[in-house]
């Protein structure tokens, strides 16, 4: 088994705290103008945030790809799959059943069956298909991250920035797009390779310093980019926002090296494992708790106003959906729709 890392946890149950901000702020993102002061608040939240997702993958990686025990592929694969692809069919079929009773959809049994298998159900499920590609490449990364010495490893990361961090620019900048196939060097098989290099390879601390004035650096840039080109489109341009821009991946570097430094001091905490082991659970089931606090109590992202919206929508969805989750680890055979 890999080494339970208590700043790994910290970082993993922040990660999802964000997520959940992420997906109020956006509310007000995709509906709002630049002009207003509540979208550029959003935009200043949200472009603050975006390190979220790739931390995920992050920690997964440096999870997976550093354990010491040997499986069988095919054990492997079946204990992890099966954690994720029976709630991902569940959750689907419950998100299915929202579109139908909540926003009017209709759907026959084969359009249902299409939805699932092209991740077209619902906005966030993206991220349980990622994670089971991630799962079927991990037997064969590992032995990558075994047999690599740093150099290797660096250059594969450094080819991995080229294709996902530096080749989008030359489209958006300049209207053409290399005729390059990333292949290996997928985004999110960079960050899951990326956790489990700075487990191996540790940056010093004297890196904290540089680290954090270029996450400076590149917040201000997504800020001030998001702005520009949606102001120059009309419409909003989430360019910036991606998750695997050079400016998240900085930000990212940074904290998840942040908290491998705070390590010594960061002592065990039992509602943070907690939160920990539900954070899966918190995302696939958020989305409903915003929506019905909305439906229900009209509380979202702009009661009052969005100063105070915002954070307390925040906050509610976050809690509300742990305690949930925490209740239905509790009912007999639920743990088999909680990823």
């Amino acid at each position: 088994m890999a080494k339970r890392h208590d700043y790994m946890d910290w970082l993993r149950v922040i990660s999802i705290f964000v997520v959940v901000g992420v997906h109020v702020v956006s509310k007000i993102i995709n509906t709002g103008h630049t002009d207003q002061w509540e979208w550029q608040f959003a935009n200043a939240v949200d472009s603050a945030i975006r390190w979220c997702v790739p931390v995920f993958f992050m920690l997964s990686g440096a999870l997976l790809l550093n354990m010491k025990r040997e499986d069988p592929i095919g054990e492997f694969l079946k204990r992890r799959l099966t954690k994720v692809i029976i709630p991902l069919v569940f959750w689907s079929g419950v998100y299915i059943a929202y579109n139908i009773f909540e926003q009017g959809d209709s759907y026959t049994f084969g359009e249902m069956l299409i939805l699932i298998f092209t991740d077209d159900v619902y906005y966030h499920l993206w991220f349980m298909y990622v994670i089971i590609g991630l799962y079927i490449m991990a037997p064969f990364l590992k032995i990558l991250v075994n047999n690599m010495n740093q150099k290797i490893f660096l250059y594969f990361l450094a080819i991995w920035f080229l294709f996902n961090g530096l080749v989008p620019f030359t489209q958006k900048l300049w209207g053409f797009e290399p005729a390059l196939d990333p292949g290996l060097f997928q985004p999110y098989i960079g960050y899951f390779l990326l956790g489990a290099y700075l487990v191996i390879y540790p940056l010093p601390k004297k890196a904290l310093w540089p680290l954090f004035g270029l996450s400076v650096a590149s917040y201000l840039a997504t800020v001030y980019g998001t702005h520009y080109l949606t102001d120059q489109k009309g419409e909003l341009d989430e360019f910036y926002y991606e998750h695997y821009r050079p400016t998240h991946m900085a930000i990212s570097v940074f904290l998840f090296t942040l908290f491998q430094q705070l390590e010594p001091r960061i002592k065990p905490n039992p509602l943070i494992t907690q939160l920990s082991l539900a954070t899966l659970g918190i995302y696939v089931i958020h989305p409903l708790v915003q929506f019905y606090l909305n439906k229900f109590f009209n509380i979202n992202e702009t009661t009052v106003n969005a100063l105070v919206g915002v954070p307390l929508v925040w906050v509610l969805i976050f809690a509300i959906s742990f305690f949930i989750i925490w209740f239905l680890k509790k009912v007999p055979g639920a743990k088999h729709i909680l990823p």
